[in-house]
């Protein structure tokens, strides 16, 4: 195998004094991560729509790192081409089952990758070598060698388009149950708790994402109420009571003096917080806002969430606090009195879980308060509705293993550990 490899090498742009803009580009770098040639592979690394101002954008569907998957893949993995017109169909077929087989170079037992991961990968693989295969008609393979056209009707936006399909079969692994997807009630609390008392500096990404429902690197984008570059929060206030809360996401910003994305916002919108939570939310804002007084921040961005550096938290770093905190809970779990909290506590032992479980609790009590597809997707800021409906259907198995809630509110007494240990911060 080549020492040589394909990577993506980010450029970073800020105009308009706040707006940042990451170029990418596909570069080659050698075993000892220093570039040593330069490409244009990144020009197909685009969707055939798009603009290539908005296709290199460094945002949540990175068109280029999968296209580097593939071009390592084949120059260097299996095929060892010399030049990408020359590739073949077969290439590119062996790639996407070893993708969604979860049997690339690096993958292990653990790797799994789902239908909808998979078929993006199939989706974006495509786009790239049609551009690639438009501009160089000399290329080997041609474009009935790697898809068809067939028109699906889309139930959100009522009409018919057009999608491309490969000629061949792609497979991938079944749907495995995730362990930690089902996490116990008693267990979130615990893990809320610790945040609340141990790891206040990143309380308000985790209450962004268990009480409005968001993804991790969009709670990493939110600004302060009094940022320069806009509120983050909006407060709906009716006779001194907080009745709604509105976090802005319609728009990534720079939040850093480094330029350092801080994560992406896969649907750029204005993010409430469901009813049911805000008062829980509001418990968090308070407690995180008093606990930040006085500490440093770049005041010219106004991020909501900073390290202890004073820069914007980004979603990495949110990674290793959060890993923190839940191996704190492991000791405490295995305590617990309910055996489904011990049994968790044992699996984390072994095993790792992200930020994510948080939104998807906020998914689970959603669907048991009654909410319809069209009411997650809204309130988890979804584009398609293939992940609401996956918790519609696990409906029942979910009433099991919850408490049914139909019209109670969120179980404030949680957070009554959290107040009492605000006094010993």
């Amino acid at each position: 195998m080549s020492n040589l490899r394909f990577s993506v090498y980010e450029h970073k742009l800020v105009y308009d004094e706040d707006h940042l803009l990451n170029r990418q580009l596909i570069v080659l770098k050698d075993e000892y991560g220093n570039i040593v040639g330069w490409t244009n592979f990144h020009k197909y690394a685009r969707g055939g729509k798009k603009s290539l101002a908005k296709s290199l954008y460094a945002g949540p569907n990175k068109r280029c790192t999968m296209a580097c998957l593939f071009l390592n893949y084949v120059f260097f993995d299996k095929y060892h081409i010399k030049k990408l017109t020359d590739v073949k169909a077969n290439m590119v077929k062996d790639f996407l089952n070893d993708y969604g087989l979860c049997n690339l170079p690096g993958d292990n037992e653990r790797t799994h990758r789902g239908k909808e991961t998979v078929n993006l990968c199939i989706s974006q693989i495509i786009d790239f070598l049609d551009l690639m295969i438009q501009d160089n008609p000399q290329c080997k393979m041609k474009i009935d060698d790697l898809y068809r056209k067939e028109k699906v009707f889309s139930k959100t936006k009522k009409k018919y388009f057009e999608r491309k399909v490969p000629v061949f079969e792609v497979n991938y692994r079944p749907k495995v149950k995730k362990i930690f997807r089902d996490i116990p009630e008693g267990a979130f609390q615990i893990i809320m708790n610790e945040i609340v008392t141990n790891h206040r500096n990143i309380l308000m990404l985790a209450a962004l994402s268990a009480f409005a429902g968001m993804r991790p690197s969009e709670c990493c984008n939110v600004r302060r109420e009094d940022s320069p570059l806009g509120p983050g929060i909006v407060f709906e206030v009716i006779d001194g009571e907080v009745t709604g809360v509105t976090i802005d996401i319609s728009e990534e910003k720079n939040l850093r003096s480094d330029l350092i994305s801080v994560g992406g916002i896969k649907k750029e919108r204005m993010q409430k917080v469901y009813p049911a939570f805000i008062e829980a939310f509001m418990s968090c804002y308070d407690m995180y806002m008093s606990y930040i007084e006085n500490s440093p921040y770049e005041a010219e961005y106004g991020a909501l969430t900073n390290t202890s550096t004073g820069k914007a938290y980004t979603y990495d770093s949110y990674y290793m606090e959060f890993r923190k905190a839940v191996n704190d809970c492991i000791p405490i779990m295995l305590e617990d009195e309910d055996p489904q909290v011990v049994n968790y506590g044992h699996l984390l032992q072994e095993n790792r879980i992200s930020p994510h479980i948080l939104r998807h609790w906020f998914s689970v009590k959603l669907t048991l308060y009654g909410e319809d597809v069209a009411g997650l997707m809204n309130w988890r800021g979804d584009k398609s509705p293939e992940s609401a409906l996956t918790y519609l259907m696990d409906k029942s198995e979910l009433e099991k293993q919850y408490e049914i809630v139909s019209d109670e509110v969120f179980n404030y007494s949680l957070w009554k550990a959290g107040k009492i240990n605000e006094q010993s911060k």
